[in-house]
C-alpha cells in the first residue's frame, strides 16, 4: 500500500511537471493522430486493392489496430520511459536510486508519463466505436468483459518485453538497438493479421516473442476469426501477460544486483 501511495505522489509530480508545457503537450497529441492517421491509410489501401487480408476486411483490421491502440496507450502514459533506462546508467543517473530507501523501480516508472500515449488510447477508441459499430458485433457481458481484460494483458505484455530488453543494459550498458529491433517488430505485427504469414513465423509470435497475444488472438476469439475453431490457447493472453511480467521481473532484479555503476 505504501508503494502505490508513493507511486501515486510520483506520477502526481510527473502530470504536475508535462502541464507546464501545455502547446508541447496538444503538438505531440495532434503528431500522434496524424501518424495513426496515416497507418491507417495504408492499410486501408492495401485492402482496397485486396478486397482482404487472410479473411480479414478492413472493419476487421480496424478492430485490430484500434485492440492495439488501445493497449499501446495505456503501455504508452506509464511505461514509455523504459527506454530511458540505458541513458541514466551511462550517465550515472541511476546510481540515485539506489541510495534512496525506495524501490528503485518504483522510483524509475513513476519518473515519467507520456503524454503521446493519450493519442494512441484516443485513436483506440474512436477506431474501436467505427468498428464495432461497423461490424455490429453482438457482445454480451461476458466478452466485454474479457475484451477489458485482454486490452489490459496487450499493455502489460509490451511493458515486459520493452521491461526485458531495457533490463539488458544492466549488463551490455547499451541496449536501445535490441529495444528499437523489438518495437519495429512489434509495431508491424500489431498492424496485419498474424495468419496471413507462414507457419514457423506464427510460432515465433505466439512461442518466442509472443506479440500475437497483444491483439491478434483476443481478435481472433472476439471476432470468431479462428479458421479451424477457437482453441483453448487463444484465451492465454493474460496468463502470457503474467508469465512476462514474472520474468521482466527476475531479469531487473538480477540486473540490479550486479550493477556497478558505470565511472560517471
Amino acid at each position: 500500500m505504501r508503494n502505490i501511495r508513493l507511486y501515486g505522489q510520483f506520477l502526481r509530480v510527473a502530470v504536475l511537471g508535462k502541464a507546464q508545457y501545455k502547446a508541447d503537450f496538444f503538438v505531440g497529441i495532434i503528431s500522434v493522430l496524424i501518424l495513426n492517421a496515416v497507418n491507417l491509410s495504408l492499410i486501408g489501401v492495401l485492402v482496397y486493392n485486396f478486397n482482404t487480408l487472410g479473411s480479414w476486411n478492413i472493419w476487421d483490421l480496424m478492430f485490430l489496430y484500434s485492440f492495439w491502440m488501445l493497449s499501446r496507450g495505456i503501455y504508452g502514459v506509464f511505461f514509455w520511459h523504459l527506454s530511458d533506462l540505458e541513458e541514466m546508467i551511462v550517465s550515472g543517473a541511476f546510481d540515485a536510486y539506489l541510495v534512496r530507501p525506495v524501490s528503485p523501480f518504483l522510483q524509475f516508472i513513476g519518473k515519467d508519463i507520456s503524454y503521446t500515449g493519450v493519442g494512441d488510447f484516443l485513436v483506440g477508441v474512436l477506431g474501436f466505436i467505427l468498428a464495432a459499430s461497423q461490424l455490429g458485433l453482438p457482445w454480451h457481458i461476458g466478452q466485454w468483459v474479457y475484451f477489458i481484460i485482454c486490452v489490459l494483458s496487450g499493455a502489460l505484455i509490451q511493458v515486459a518485453i520493452n521491461w526485458i530488453g531495457a533490463s539488458l543494459c544492466f549488463w551490455t550498458t547499451r541496449s536501445g538497438a535490441a529495444m528499437s529491433i523489438a518495437e519495429r517488430f512489434t509495431v508491424l505485427m500489431q498492424q496485419y493479421p498474424v495468419n496471413i504469414f507462414g507457419r514457423y513465423f506464427q510460432v515465433f509470435v505466439t512461442c518466442f516473442l509472443p506479440v500475437a497475444f497483444i491483439n491478434y488472438y483476443p481478435s481472433v476469439v472476439l471476432l470468431n476469426k479462428a479458421a479451424k475453431g477457437i482453441q483453448l490457447w487463444h484465451y492465454f493472453a493474460p496468463l502470457v501477460a503474467f508469465l512476462l511480467l514474472g520474468v521482466a521481473a527476475f531479469v531487473w532484479k538480477k540486473g540490479v544486483k550486479r550493477y556497478a555503476g558505470t565511472g560517471n
